[in-house]
């Protein structure tokens, strides 16, 4: 899967617009799309690193 020519995993932040981008880290490890979303929302930040130590309960620094 790529968008703006980089791959979904060369990049550094989830783009929360693009469905199948949000769709693609949901299957990548294993939750659902709306979980992505409330974490997200509770962190203020897509940063891919941020979102997935917060979903696997890693604390996340800023």
């Amino acid at each position: 899967m790529k968008t703006a020519n980089k791959s979904y995993k060369e990049k550094t932040l989830i783009s929360m617009y693009i469905d199948e981008e949000v769709d693609y880290w949901a299957k990548k490890w294993g939750v659902s799309k709306e979980s992505i979303k409330s974490a997200v929302k509770a962190l203020r930040s897509n940063s891919i690193t941020d979102v997935h130590d917060y979903l696997f309960g890693k604390e996340v620094t800023k």
